[in-house]
């Protein structure tokens, strides 16, 4: 592609306009936050919004994966500690980070992929059921520890931290637990104390600073999820306008009042200003005004 050609932007993070095969990147957002923050409800919540939380999954242009997906197996030892609640799972030891990066990597290639559900019961992933990922434009993933990897946190266009306050994020964790996921009160408790809360305080709260946005109260916090849903609707139909008219001027208006010459249908790198300037100047400014004024 010619070097002045108004298509082509250049960043640190994956290349955004297209692979060398031309099948464009798609759009990776990453949420994270603590246990029962309320992650899964704001990547449902965006769908909603897009319209695409009830189409067929090969025709979705916005889909979502957690990093649940990619627990590691357990050794026999550790099924057992398992069983009792004596394992870890908020530790990043207890993720299979190499798959994870292997499939996000494929991911913003344009492939399809096959992702393992997991179980929660029996602590296990199970090879005979699988979610297809079909390619998609914007792809959320969503997990405890999705910024705590350095290679997988590099791989983000958008990065956002669902901030629920511990009291909240523990009285829906316990019914959770009980009802879905087949645990005991004391169980629950435990593991929480034990494993949840400090995992919480040493690997996930730190990554809080890796966040473009920070989202207080989670779902509940509609002037947020509408202000990134605004931005999201802004991208797929900038690209949609590109795919029709390859030749459209790119100089109109945008949400990030992009500067003439740049492909607004394209995802901004990791560390363009970009999207510093979208969580600075718009959403924290509204959520400031709403959850403080």
């Amino acid at each position: 592609m010619d070097r002045n050609s108004p298509n082509e932007v250049k960043t640190n993070g994956p290349k955004v306009n297209g692979n060398e095969n031309g099948v464009k990147t798609p759009f990776l957002i990453g949420v994270a936050g603590g246990t029962a923050s309320g992650k899964s409800t704001v990547c449902k919540r965006i769908m909603e919004q897009l319209g695409q939380a009830d189409m067929d999954h090969a025709q979705r242009q916005v889909v979502s994966i957690s990093q649940d997906s990619f627990y590691r197996e357990l050794t026999p030892a550790e099924k057992l500690r398992a069983e009792k609640g004596l394992f870890n799972f908020d530790h990043p030891d207890a993720f299979n980070e190499e798959l994870m990066l292997e499939t996000l990597q494929a991911v913003l290639q344009g492939q399809k992929v096959e992702i393992n559900e997991y179980d929660y019961r029996s602590n296990a992933v199970c090879p005979d059921k699988k979610l297809i990922i079909y390619p998609a434009d914007v792809v959320l993933f969503e997990g405890i520890l999705v910024f705590y990897f350095p290679e997988i946190r590099d791989l983000f266009h958008m990065k956002l931290f669902v901030d629920t306050d511990s009291d909240t994020r523990l009285a829906r964790r316990v019914p959770r637990d009980i009802n879905e996921r087949g645990r005991d009160l004391d169980q629950v408790l435990n593991a929480y104390m034990t494993f949840v809360k400090p995992a919480f305080e040493e690997f996930c709260s730190p990554t809080k600073k890796f966040a473009d946005v920070i989202i207080p109260r989670g779902a509940d916090n509609t002037v947020a999820i509408d202000l990134i849903v605004q931005h999201i609707r802004e991208f797929l139909n900038n690209r949609t306008r590109q795919d029709h008219s390859p030749h459209l001027a790119t100089g109109g208006t945008s949400a990030l009042n992009l500067p003439r010459g740049q492909d607004e249908s394209t995802p901004p790198s990791p560390s363009s200003s970009r999207f510093r300037r979208f969580s600075s100047t718009i959403i924290n400014k509204k959520l400031f005004s709403v959850v403080f004024n």
